[in-house]
């Protein structure tokens, strides 16, 4: 098959997904999702996470799919879509380093590097699931606080909101979080509690 007349087929498949195509949708995801993995896990080389972060690429493909009617190259649309993916989880990850330099300065009392690196990416995962039950307008907000660095003014600015409901706001989401990874943390969720509600 020619990449012009792949291209061609790529293009009404896409046409059909912005139309609401579940079946369209079906064949992109099964064509494209072993690619986006192979080209996510070579940055990460993280399964488990990549696994992840290629479902939310395709839910966000298909939650966007009214937009892509006007796509005119969907291979390279993809692969943008899983690059920007990866560049937020890493910009994610090193905002959560201090968890990381907790989990090292532990080494003479909870044994193996191996042991403590899957430890360390399970509480990861679950500071993840933690901030993904908040709500919308609620995350925003947290992430423009805690990964952007932003003060309660400059968020209230960028949103148009009091600066008052950014501040509850941040309080709720930081209990939210608490409550979640109270009922589902272990090892060290004394240490998450304590990193979550430092300014």
């Amino acid at each position: 098959m020619s990449i012009e007349l792949e291209n061609k087929e790529e293009l009404a498949m896409f046409r059909k997904l912005s139309a609401g195509s579940e079946n369209a949708f079906s064949a992109i995801y099964a064509h494209y999702s072993p690619k986006i993995f192979t080209f996510v896990d070579r940055m990460l080389s993280l399964p488990d996470v990549t696994d992840d972060l290629v479902q939310d690429i395709f839910i966000d493909l298909w939650q966007k799919r009214d937009f892509l009617k006007n796509i005119e190259n969907p291979k390279a649309y993809l692969f943008r879509m899983a690059s920007n993916r990866v560049l937020d989880y890493q910009k994610r990850l090193s905002t959560r380093k201090p968890i990381l330099d907790f989990v090292i300065s532990q080494q003479a009392t909870l044994g193996a590097w191996s042991e403590e690196r899957v430890l360390y990416k399970e509480t990861l995962k679950l500071l993840g699931e933690a901030i993904d039950t908040l709500s919308p307008q609620r995350r925003i907000i947290y992430e423009l606080s805690r990964n952007e660095g932003l003060s309660h003014e400059e968020i209230a600015e960028k949103l148009n909101i009091a600066k008052s409901t950014v501040a509850n706001q941040l309080v709720s989401a930081l209990k939210q979080i608490r409550l979640y990874l109270e009922k589902h943390a272990s090892l060290f969720s004394f240490a998450i509690f304590y990193l979550l509600t430092q300014s």
